[in-house]
């Protein structure tokens, strides 16, 4: 794209969201919509009603999955099943706890390959997640383990109240029950707290879409120069709304200078904490050669989830499904 569009980009988005469509420094890609992952579905009330605290931390966050467990409760639902795709929630989580306990560098070393697959920072967290969810009691899995449940199908019995929390992003809205209330103050009501910290800082994994021009025409440079405005922003937000009959829309934007007026609360909520986010990343297997980011990172991570795999195991073969050169 040209330097118009270029320079509306830079001055409407922060710079933690416009590097995903840079290379070589020069921007291809505006970005046009952001999804928001590190995100925890709970419902404050049955939180307030068990005497449970939001955890601000992630030992806040183990030390509360086990008091509940303690208390006769269920912390999490998960699921990873997805069809061809099953196993991409996992690498959510992966990709989630790489950023917050090694942070922005290893993170980026890590999807970009210069470090292995298989290095012990990896196996790490692979051992992370699989101790959280391996803790007896802490899993209620609809369709019988947690590799056979449906990513889509956590909703329904949190709200049931089969479990306390459910980590998946900003898109989930659409998977609860119609009819759901959202961060309205009602007993009912489901809202999100921000997946904690290790470190003290504010890490966020996203992803979204960018527009890109293969043309140089006028026309096309100023549509993405529009693309890249809060203008952009608020009139898709709107649409997008009237679309869903005036409920939660599945569209975010991180443009600087929109109108917060035409977002619900629990939406405001998600561009809260992406505005407050520090590093952001892109979701790592999006970003990893397809063989790997939709293959064996899916495939040997459910491996891993079933206990059919050591986390070595699972990542010395991811590791050596990596394409050379």
């Amino acid at each position: 794209m040209g330097d118009t569009a270029a320079a509306a980009t830079a001055a409407n988005w922060a710079p933690s969201w416009t590097v995903f469509g840079k290379v070589d420094g020069v921007q291809y890609g505006v970005p046009v919509k952001t999804d928001l992952k590190s995100l925890v579905w709970y419902q404050p009330q049955r939180f307030a009603d068990a005497g449970y605290e939001v955890p601000t931390t992630w030992d806040d966050l183990v030390k509360l999955s086990n008091q509940m467990i303690a208390d006769g409760n269920t912390p999490w639902c998960v699921g990873i099943e997805s069809g061809q795709a099953t196993g991409w929630p996992f690498t959510d989580w992966v990709e989630d706890l790489m950023l917050r306990k090694y942070g922005a560098d290893v993170y980026d070393q890590w999807v970009s390959h210069e470090i292995p697959f298989n290095d012990p920072r990896v196996v790490e967290v692979f051992n992370m997640v699989g101790d959280l969810w391996n803790t007896d009691g802490a899993v209620f899995a609809s369709g019988g383990s947690i590799a056979a449940t449906a990513f889509q199908d956590n909703g329904q019995p949190l709200v049931d109240g089969d479990c306390f929390m459910h980590r998946q992003a900003s898109f989930y809205a659409a998977f609860f029950p119609d009819g759901t209330k959202f961060a309205d103050g009602s007993p009912e009501a489901v809202d999100v707290f921000y997946f904690p910290a290790i470190k003290g800082d504010k890490p966020v994994l996203g992803a979204g879409t960018l527009a890109a021009g293969f043309n140089d025409k006028p026309a096309t440079e100023a549509v993405l120069e529009y693309m890249s405005t809060a203008a952009y922003a608020e009139a898709r937000q709107n649409a997008q709304t009237a679309l869903k009959g005036g409920g939660l829309s599945g569209f975010l934007s991180a443009a600087k200078g929109q109108d917060m007026s035409i977002y619900q609360p629990l939406e405001k909520s998600f561009i809260d904490i992406l505005a407050s986010a520090d590093p952001v990343r892109f979701d790592g297997s999006d970003l990893m050669p397809a063989d790997v980011g939709a293959g064996t990172f899916w495939s040997e991570g459910t491996s891993f989830v079933n206990g059919d795999e050591t986390a070595q195991q699972a990542a010395d073969k991811i590791e050596a499904s990596w394409p050379a050169g």
